[in-house]
């Protein structure tokens, strides 16, 4: 019975436990980068990230209204005839 509890508890304690509660540097840098977009700081988690961010927003906005644009001006031109 103790030998099969050693084994469930060799498996159920994570290595963070086991190394003294050093953690690896990269899971680290995630965390941080965690924190930045858990700010609570009333931007929307998909401008977090920069600048880059807002130009890819920005250009994403943009094409969306041209390809509205392009669907009312398909409309109009099917709806009302052509005058010859």
């Amino acid at each position: 019975m103790n030998v099969s509890r050693a084994v469930i508890r060799q498996f159920a304690t994570s290595n963070v436990v086991r190394s003294g509660g050093e953690v690896h540097k990269g899971y680290a840098k995630l965390k941080d980068v965690q924190q930045k977009f858990q700010q609570p700081d009333g931007k929307p988690v998909f401008l977090k990230g920069g600048a880059m961010d807002q130009v890819l927003y920005r250009f994403t906005v943009l094409l969306c209204l041209g390809g509205v644009g392009g669907m009312v001006k398909l409309f109009w031109d099917l709806s009302v005839p052509k005058t010859e």
